[in-house]
């Protein structure tokens, strides 16, 4: 029986392994309008779950700023639930807590999600982006500085994660209008196995890690 039990462990972590996982990214931004739109979806799309942030706006309220945004969970073609959040004061300082926290970590797990990265496959990349100030010469200025923080992006971006095909950008004036428009589309692709051995290896770095700080500070444990 025990026998059955460990044979059946081992195909369920071996059909997890080699599970193939794709998200698929979109972002829009129309004037003040924002959408984001994320698909995580598994064998061919047959196990799939999308997330859509339509709207963003800022309010002002009593106690300052606050960012509403409104969420929907689509789960296989069927909307699953809707909500309008709020985002103030006391929320964003969290975050930032939160943020340097991560960050201080981040440099004992770097390496880790360093070659995590390196079994992320990008197979589609595209940003595309129309502006313009109103003013031709301001409008032009602008281009060029647009482009140059896209090339940057996107060769940190081809750095870390192995890109399948050739990004697709553009720029595009309007030099006779305010206006800005950006659209982003990319598509990545990983086994579920790497995802099982990079959570591994955190955990372990990170046990490791608490074991040598009750080491140096007993007193502390």
């Amino acid at each position: 029986m025990l026998g059955w039990i460990l044979i059946g462990l081992f195909v369920l972590i071996v059909f997890l392994a080699v599970t193939p996982v794709r998200i698929s990214l979109y972002y829009g931004r129309v004037g003040e309008n924002d959408h984001l739109v994320v698909e995580i979806s598994a064998w061919f799309r047959l196990i799939r779950r999308k997330f859509e942030l339509p709207i963003v706006m800022i309010k002002q309220t009593e106690n300052g700023p606050e960012l509403k945004a409104k969420m929907e969970t689509v789960k296989q073609e069927e909307k699953t639930a809707e909500s309008m959040r709020g985002v103030g004061r006391r929320q964003l300082q969290k975050w930032r807590n939160n943020y340097q926290v991560i960050l201080e970590r981040f440099h004992d797990f770097k390496p880790i999600i360093q070659q995590f990265a390196k079994h992320i496959r990008c197979e589609r990349l595209e940003w595309h982006t129309v502006l313009g100030t109103g003013e031709a010469a301001e409008t032009g200025a602008i281009l060029g500085a647009v482009w140059g923080v896209k090339s940057m992006l996107i060769a940190l971006f081809s750095h870390a994660i192995s890109l399948r095909s050739m990004p697709k950008l553009s720029v595009q004036p309007a030099w006779d209008q305010a206006i800005i428009r950006t659209q982003a589309r990319c598509i990545l692709r990983f086994f579920l196995g790497h995802v099982m051995v990079t959570g591994i290896r955190l955990l372990f770095r990170l046990r490791k890690r608490r074991v040598h700080k009750w080491e140096t500070n007993p007193s502390g444990a």
